[in-house]
């Protein structure tokens, strides 16, 4: 399997039904276009903890960046804030998300308005 797309949901004005837009995570990890105005739900369903991890491409000074981790305790459902630019990926202007377990695992990603 290869790493798959996740749907972007627009926020608008009138809000949006967050549990509507939540997608099961898949072992290969997802990806999603880069804008300064998207951020990202993470919903651990499960009883056991799992990290979610957003992969941060590139170098300085011939160093790999440290990648993110957001480490979610059972039942824990996490907002994270839109990302810099420093987390796209040149090559395609996507950010990517691995999962060290799908397992009971929901994504989500929302557009915020204008």
């Amino acid at each position: 399997m290869a790493r798959e797309n996740l749907p972007i949901t627009d926020m608008g004005r009138a809000g949006v039904n967050l549990n509507s837009a939540l997608t099961a995570a898949v072992a290969d990890g997802h990806a999603f276009g880069y804008s300064s105005r998207r951020q990202i739900r993470l919903v651990n369903a499960g009883a056991s903890a799992r990290t979610v991890t957003v992969v941060m491409p590139g170098q300085v000074d011939g160093k790999e960046l440290p990648d993110q981790p957001y480490p979610l305790a059972a039942g824990d459902d996490l907002l994270v804030p839109p990302f810099p630019p420093i987390y796209r990926r040149a090559e395609d202007d996507t950010v990517w998300i691995n999962y060290d377990n799908p397992a009971d695992v929901q994504v989500s990603v929302y557009e915020l308005p204008a």
